[in-house]
């Protein structure tokens, strides 16, 4: 932007991302009392201009600023402050006048912000962003408003009471009443006052910094200092709330030193932010999640709760950057109990906190956290603020390791994708909390499982624990089981395996089941393309699992989320061919399954799969769709529309490619296909034959129509068990 360019409202805007009144100005003055002259010869010469026929304008002289480092093209005004305030007012009151609000929105807003504010008070910024974005219609009767503008405003929803102690929104208030009263209701005139091609009001910009002004100026003007960051409003509101408690001084002293150097080691870690803007970002982003647990926690009924609660809940989980103080407020977020906790947490973070629990801390402030993250967080908030860890009690690590893993096998095994289960997990984790300090005992003589995580989990963990409470040797073997990464706690199906219905648990059977379990489900082998578990699975039973639409899967074999593992091999663990399966496995798994694969005795259509593990790789999701008729389509995709191949068919084709000869004279190739086009082995010899299966039966066709399968092809079907051997 040159220094003496000629600018109206709507092209000063063009050409910066906002325009910011820094901390150092004063309020705003034009609509004061003893401004009233001022406005009123001010509005004149805005009405004039704008309803003068003349192709010159109303110039408003020079405005000066200079723009923040970091801030990108936010105009930082040191003069001017009072003219474009008004400008501002006028534009939104002519655009609300004329129904050009939706305009005015795409012009003067950003993500939901004022791209004109004010950095003297935080009140002051809401007001603009609030005004910004209200909808308001004239009167209906296109006269001038009847009594004041300012009193519709201020009974409007979104303006906030304690707003009119601001002396800039008291002045705006008196500003726009004398607008109102001056322009009534507008017609055309929003057209004129935004044209860029001749605008009717105008003004010159001066940036100070290209004449190397603006170090001396702000040394003679800015007394204050640059403008306050939002965690630096965030913390002298919190600070000055708390003024009245007995330990506000070492609060106040803690967030400056102690806490701000947790903090700080936090965001040296970052890169591509400066240490100063990673610090607040890190700093207010915790402060944001303690509220949110204190939140969901006050909450007396998650599905119960009002529209307005869940919405906010949901603002404090993805906030990152400044939530308005008057929400805080309105919400009681940070009340002196509140408080507490945080000073409680943090002290704990900095003193005495593990390398696990600050990693856990670090994941939930991450930009990428999840609901899980947040709760994994509150595990240790909540074990931090029990009264047993307080206590400094001799057996406080071993409650502690145990509170660890009851809470990680609850979380590790519960899907949280929605706010609402989140509060509820939130509530489950603190109401569990109030047994830290005899959580086993206490749990074993549970009439109902903990409450806020999966039902079928949290009976485990009870069912466990009454089991280690009755023999204390049990644990060590059930911690081992619980640390298999596709397991992750959950092993009721190893108690279960192990426990006679007419008996106690049997722990070396337990031992040998486990062991077995996590040597056939260790990653080597669910990814191995070999799919050794799989075929060995389906040589003793069809254990394909169901998804609908006649889709059933082999399962994935990801274990990344609870969702993954859920939907996959946990359902097929617990089921009686899994326990068959586990009994044969005897020393080194893939030996063993390989082995089980070789002594197949299966005859249906899983025969194809055991032998031929290039079957599961052809479907891409780990899907077949299988039809009434009994016929299997492997999907390369999700669903049927996309290309897919016939079980049958298929495996003929890989048999005859593994069988390099078999087919003297003739060339072949597999025709996947989308439609409802039959998948066949495609035959080119003297003609060309496609030959599919389908309804249980084998069909050739030739150009001319049905035709006999090859003699070659019949020999190699009957030797390979795709039809019955010829004598």
């Amino acid at each position: 932007m040159s220094e003496a360019r000629q600018h109206s409202f709507a092209t000063l805007f063009s050409s910066v991302d906002g325009v910011e009144i820094p901390i150092i100005q004063r309020d705003y003055a034009q609509g004061r009392k003893q401004s009233t002259d001022v406005l009123d010869g001010f509005l004149i010469s805005l009405w004039d201009a704008l309803n003068s026929e003349h192709e010159y304008g109303l110039d408003l002289d020079f405005i000066y600023g200079t723009f923040e480092d970091g801030a990108g093209r936010v105009l930082s005004l040191l003069d001017g402050q009072q003219r474009l305030t008004t400008l501002f007012l006028l534009h939104w009151y002519i655009a609300m006048c004329e129904g050009q609000l939706e305009d005015f929105r795409g012009r003067w807003t950003k993500g939901g912000r004022s791209r004109f504010t004010y950095a003297t008070r935080p009140s002051s910024a809401e007001f603009f962003d609030a005004l910004a974005n209200a909808v308001i219609a004239p009167p209906a009767d296109g006269k001038h408003w009847n009594g004041k503008l300012s009193a519709h405003l201020v009974d409007s929803n979104w303006f906030f009471l304690s707003w009119r102690s601001d002396p800039t929104v008291a002045a705006c208030l008196t500003t726009l009443n004398s607008i109102a009263q001056k322009f009534g209701v507008t017609k055309g005139m929003y057209a004129r006052l935004v044209d860029e091609q001749q605008p009717k009001i105008t003004f010159h910009f001066l940036d100070l910094e290209r004449f190397g002004l603006t170090d001396d100026l702000y040394i003679k003007m800015n007394a204050r200092g640059k403008p306050l960051t939002p965690f630096e409003h965030f913390k002298a509101w919190l600070v000055r709330s708390l003024a009245s408690e007995p330990w506000a001084s070492r609060f106040d002293l803690a967030m400056d030193q102690k806490w701000m150097d947790l903090f700080w080691r936090l965001a040296s870690k970052k890169k591509g932010l400066a240490i100063g803007q990673a610090v607040d970002e890190l700093y207010l982003r915790f402060m944001y999640v303690m509220a949110f647990f204190d939140s969901c926690n006050r909450i007396e009924r998650a599905y119960g709760a009002s529209r307005s609660t869940i919405e906010w809940i949901t603002k404090l989980r993805h906030a990152r950057g400044y939530i308005p103080l008057r929400e805080l407020e309105a919400q009681g977020a940070f009340n002196p109990s509140s408080a507490q906790v945080v000073s409680v947490v943090l002290d704990h973070f900095c003193d005495t906190a593990s390398a696990s629990d600050l990693k856990t801390l670090e994941k939930a402030l991450a930009p990428n956290s999840d609901y899980l993250d947040l709760i994994r967080l509150f595990c240790v908030v909540a074990w931090v603020d029990s009264p047993a860890a307080k206590s400094g009690s001799p057996e406080l690590e071993r409650e502690r390791s145990r509170w660890d893993r009851i809470t990680s096998n609850l979380l590790a095994n519960h899907r949280v994708d929605d706010v609402y289960i989140a509060i509820l997990a939130v509530k489950g984790v603190q109401a569990l909390a109030s047994h830290v300090g005899n959580l086993y005992e206490s749990l074993s003589k549970a009439i109902e499982p903990p409450a806020g995580f999966s039902g079928e989990q949290a009976k485990e963990e009870v069912r466990k624990v009454g089991l280690i409470v009755e023999d204390p040797t049990r644990e060590a073997s059930f911690i081992e089981a619980e640390a298999h990464p596709y397991l992750q706690g959950k092993i009721g199906f190893l108690l279960d395996f192990s426990t006679p219905s007419d008996g106690p648990l049997d722990l070396d059977a337990f031992a040998r089941y486990s062991e077995r379990a996590r040597a056939v489900l260790d990653e080597g082998v669910r990814a191995s393309t070999d799919h050794l578990l799989e075929r060995a699975l389906l040589s003793m039973d069809d254990y394909l699992i169901g998804r609908g639409s006649s889709k059933f899967s082999f399962c994935q074999p990801d274990a990344g989320t609870y969702r993954d593992r859920s939907e996959n091999w946990l359902r097929v663990i617990g089921r009686r061919e899994f326990q068959n399966l586990l009994d044969r496995i005897e020393g080194n798994a893939n030996a063993a399954l390989q082995q089980i694969i070789e002594t197949a005795v299966c005859t249906d259509w899983r025969r194809y799969v055991v032998a031929e593990p290039q079957l599961i790789d052809y479907c891409g999701e780990r899907l077949i769709h299988r039809e009434e008729s009994g016929d299997i389509y492997l999907l390369s995709r999700k669903r049927l529309s996309g290309y897919h191949a016939e079980l049958s068919s298929y495996a003929l084709f890989l048999a005859l490619k593994r069988s390099k000869g078999a087919l003297p004279g003739m060339t072949y190739y597999y025709s996947e296909t989308y439609d409802d086009t039959q998948p066949a082995l495609v035959l080119q010899g003297s003609q060309e034959l496609r030959v599919s299966y389908g309804a249980g039966a084998w069909q050739c066709s030739g150009p001319t129509g049905l035709a006999p399968l090859p003699e070659l092809l019949l020999k190699f079907m009957g030797e390979h068990c795709f039809i019955a051997a010829r004598d």
